[in-house]
């Protein structure tokens, strides 16, 4: 009789699956678990653990082991899977969907799929937003495949696993609501796993080795079979081949009520107290919208910025030790006055060059910025379709030393800023910024 039900449910399934269902969500067996237990916790009423065993072609409910990837039609699901987005990106980021030879430029409010991989550039970073908004920032260089992102609406994350291939991650994750829910991170040399807490890690390829370093909360990183628990303030260095080193505890917050700022020919300097045990500093800093405008590392306590737009600005800064551990963030909030107030070169002859800081964008347009020149008594905007700026699609003559475009479509262009001669027809052309607008 059994054989005989399995059979029709096996037609049934057969049935129901030349629906093409739309893609299959992963779940892995943990401890204690079968398909009777994610049946009854993730599955619609009208869908079994006999449908789902033979979906997966299992052949005994009772004896499948831990670890197992069980596949389900998100359309089996009661809970509606909830995305993982693409909050921000700051600099040169690709993305290879699941299944795809090339990538293709990541932009903000990209919805991501278990499978996908993102690469970051020199500089760049990119900030994701889960559904219980838990936030993971992928730093500079780095290389991070999305193996499992399982999250549900009113349920937050149940499995998720990250591979780091190389570079560095920040995670910031709320507790998870139930034992069997995980977020996993795993490099070549560990594997760390999270029950909610905020914590760091870094993989390098080249010596294969992984940084793991806690800031808030416990992590437990496993490696060569040998289990290190890693608390608040901890941090601990895994070889591949090794098992993790003991923990050593990371350094404290810079110093920052004396911070001072000034400007430059060239931009801004920022300048703090020098932190005991530090060998260099990381810094982030951010704008009003909490948008990435730069981020690096400084081997002593100042760091020099070019072509900042006025405005309000936040500085996250932490020191590193002599093994790269990094320590506590400190953070500090500042306001940058006009670039007016930049000291102007004189030059006995002639124009000098305006120098054209980065473009920024922002939910009014594309703000341009530039150098007052002595001596000129009007600056020319072009925005161009070409490096020459020939091809113009814009022109306007401007007193001041600023302006704002308004939002472009999609495509390249090409910006440009030309000082004109109060005394006689000369003129001085600023460098070129190219700028590309993605379709959304």
């Amino acid at each position: 009789m059994t054989r005989i039900i399995t059979s029709l449910l096996f037609f049934v399934l057969v049935v129901i699956t030349g629906q093409a269902w739309s893609e299959d969500w992963a779940y892995r067996i943990h401890e204690g678990e079968n398909l009777s237990i994610i049946a009854e916790r993730f599955l619609k009423s009208e869908f079994t653990p006999e449908q789902l065993q033979i979906y997966n072609g299992i052949a005994n409910n009772t004896e499948i082991p831990i670890g197992t990837e069980i596949r389900v039609p998100i359309d089996w699901l009661k809970e509606v899977l909830a995305g993982v987005k693409v909050k921000s990106v700051f600099g040169d980021a690709s993305l290879q969907r699941t299944g795809a030879s090339v990538s293709i430029v990541l932009v903000a409010g990209t919805m991501l799929n278990a499978g996908d991989r993102i690469s970051t550039g020199v500089g760049a970073s990119v900030s994701l937003q889960f559904a219980d908004n838990s936030t993971l920032l992928i730093g500079e260089q780095s290389e991070v495949v999305f193996d499992a992102l399982s999250s549900f609406h009113g349920m937050g994350m149940l499995d998720t696993r990250i591979r780091l291939q190389r570079g560095r991650i920040e995670n910031r994750i709320k507790p998870l609501r139930k034992p069997e829910y995980r977020y996993e991170i795993h490099t070549p040399a560990a594997v760390t796993m999270v029950r909610g807490t905020e914590f760091r890690v870094f993989s390098d390829a080249g010596d294969e080795q992984t940084r793991s370093e806690v800031t808030e909360g416990k992590v437990s990183i496993t490696a060569e079979g040998e289990t290190v628990l890693v608390e608040q303030g901890e941090g601990t260095l895994i070889e591949k081949g090794k098992p993790p080193s003991p923990p050593r505890a990371l350094l404290a917050q810079p110093d920052l009520t004396e911070i001072t700022h000034q400007f430059t020919m060239d931009g801004v300097v920022i300048e703090w107290s020098p932190l005991v045990g530090a060998a260099a500093y990381r810094y982030q800093l951010t704008n009003r919208e909490e948008g990435m405008v730069a981020g690096g590392i400084s081997s002593g306590n100042r760091i020099e910025l070019s072509r900042l737009l006025a405005g309000d600005y936040r500085i996250a800064l932490r020191g590193i030790d002599e093994l790269g551990f990094e320590g506590f963030n400190a953070y500090r909030d500042f306001t940058l006055e006009a670039v007016a107030t930049l000291p102007v070169r004189v030059e006995p002859e002639g124009l000098t060059t305006p120098t054209l800081f980065r473009p920024q964008f922002s939910r009014h347009g594309i703000h341009i910025q530039w150098t007052q020149v002595a001596g000129a008594w009007a600056y020319r905007l072009i925005l161009a379709r070409d490096v020459e700026l020939e091809d113009k699609l814009f022109t306007r003559l401007s007193e001041d030393n600023a302006f704002i475009l308004q939002p472009l479509p999609p495509g390249h262009y090409f910006i440009g800023v030309e000082a004109l001669s109060a005394i006689n027809d000369d003129r001085s052309r600023s460098d070129i910024y190219r700028i590309g607008i993605p379709v959304w």
